[in-house]
Order: C-alpha cells, then structure tokens, then sequence
C-alpha cells in the first residue's frame, strides 16, 4: 500500500474514532500508522489536521454538537501530545516565541501545532492555550522577552482581534518583538500582513515555522534536504487540491507516474529541476511558488 492509501486509511478511521469520541480508538489509529512507517510529522498535517478541520466543518453543519467537537478536540490534543514525545527537537535557536489563538476564538488546534513545530525546530515556546486579552497578553510577551508572537485565528470574525493584540504588544514592548498571524481564517479575508497589524502571515505550519525563522533573522539556516522535500511536497500538494485535480490527472499532465507524484508530495522523492518544472507547468504555478526556502520573503 502507498503512502497515499496509508494516509487515507489513516485519515478515515481517525475521523470515525473522534465522531464516535473514542479516544482508545483513536490511540490505536495512530499507533497503526506509525507502524505503518507513516512519520510524526505527516500524522500531524496530514491526518489530525485534516481530520480536526473536518469536524469543525460538521459542527457548524449541525451534523455533531458542541459537546462532541469538544470531546474531539480533547482527544486530537492528547494525539498530538502522544507523537510529539517521540519527536527529537533540534539544537536550542535561543528564540523565544509566544503562541496563543487571538481572542475569542475557541478554536486552539491550530495554534497548539505551530507551537510544536516551532519547539521541535529548536525554539523556546510558550503556548498559553487559550485567546489572551491584548493588553494581558501584551504584558506576558514582555516578561518572556519574546522574539516572537505566532497568532492563530480559525474564524475571519475574530481576525480584528489579531490587530488589537499586534498593536497593544508593539505598544507594550521596546523593541517589539515580531508578529505572525495563522489560521484558517486567512483563507477567508483579502487582508494581508499590514492591514491585520502583523509582520507576516503564514498558510499553513510548515510556512509558519519557515516565516519564523525569517522575521528573527535566521535566514543563514537551511533546512535539510529532508525539511525542504517536504515544504516542497505539501506546496505541490496544496496547488493540486485548489484545482481540484487528482494524483493521476496531475501525473497524466506532468508526464510523471502516479506513484512518483505520492511520494514527491509526502516528501519521500528528491526532484530534478527537470521534474520540478514539469509538475509547475502542469499546475499552471510559476516555478517559484513550489521551491520554498526559509530565506523567502513572506506575504504582505
């Protein structure tokens, strides 16, 4: 079985464990997948991620209730603290980060992963769980001496809030520290980085990580062939999905073969420029958008 099916697999029976709120379940889900040979990393973005999204979408649907997304949400949080003991954190950056969702927004997935990817990439972090009042938060950044903010809003209603928080900690701290803004409320606004008081947005928590380590200036540090392969597969992944293409209508388009097209987007095959070039025509995307590198300026 490919990657691919594995992932799906994975994804599926993930999704019913947490409608069905079975934590026990949901443990031996995970547990499988790394048996499988499935890494920390892609259950993180490829199975809980997905999986927490899709519950939220049937919440709001009316198909489960409040008291089961909860439940879900509980049972996602203790997944995740279940791989990240199993994940070796790099070499201390000595940066500090505070991580929080913005205030109001319930929703702490998001932000609860950037938080572990930012520790596993050698960072301190301070993860307050729960949306922080601006001037409270303000406050906590400039104890911690933090370098930077990573905000995270779900919901475009409370990206308002975003802003009020930017501006009370630039306010509060001298020098500011940086200030980064994620979450899937970002695909619903047209607002960019300076119109939501932030130094840069980031799409997803490879990019966050990514747009990071730019804003504190560690651009002389490159990620690993490995850390690259899979920015590269999750962006080529992202493009796919947005126009609603298959595995097998891109490798058709590209002239590549399916399976090659798998484990290129789970960051299993390194590409030749030749290979890399085929799949951007195919998509219709300039080269660029699909070789990502930490040094690459962010939006807005």
């Amino acid at each position: 079985m490919d990657r691919e099916k594995l992932l799906t697999e994975a994804r599926d029976r993930y999704g019913e464990a947490l409608i069905l709120g079975e934590p026990v379940l949901a443990r031996a889900v995970i547990e499988q997948a790394l048996g499988r040979g499935l890494s920390r990393a892609e259950i993180y973005l490829e199975v809980l991620a997905p999986s927490q999204i899709r519950l939220g979408e049937m919440w709001h649907e009316g198909s489960i209730n409040v008291a089961q997304e909860h439940l879900a949400t509980t049972i996602t949080m203790e997944m995740m603290d279940y791989l990240r003991q199993g994940m070796t954190p790099r070499k201390g950056l000595g940066m500090r980060a505070v991580v929080t969702p913005v205030e109001g927004d319930q929703h702490t997935i998001g932000a609860r992963m950037i938080a572990d990817f930012l520790a596993m990439d050698g960072w301190e972090v301070f993860f307050l769980g729960n949306g922080t009042p601006g001037k409270d938060l303000a406050e906590f950044v400039r104890q911690r001496n933090a370098d930077l903010v990573a905000l995270s809003s779900t919901l475009p209603e409370f990206l308002a809030n975003a802003a009020t928080a930017a501006g009370a900690i630039r306010e509060a701290n001298s020098p500011p520290p940086k200030i980064l803004l994620g979450g899937k409320a970002l695909d619903r606004t047209t607002q960019g980085a300076e119109e939501l008081g932030c130094d840069a947005t980031a799409g997803d928590v490879l990019e966050a990580v990514a747009e990071s380590r730019r804003l504190v200036g560690l651009r002389e540090e490159r990620l690993s062939l490995e850390e690259q392969l899979a920015m590269m597969g999750l962006k080529i992944k992202e493009a796919r999905t947005s126009r609603r293409m298959t595995q097998q209508a891109l490798a058709d388009a590209s002239g590549l073969d399916r399976t090659y097209i798998s484990l290129v987007e789970h960051g299993k095959q390194n590409l030749s420029i030749g290979a890399v070039l085929k799949i951007a025509y195919a998509l219709d995307v300039p080269i660029g958008d699909l070789v990502v590198s930490p040094s690459s300026e962010g939006k807005g």
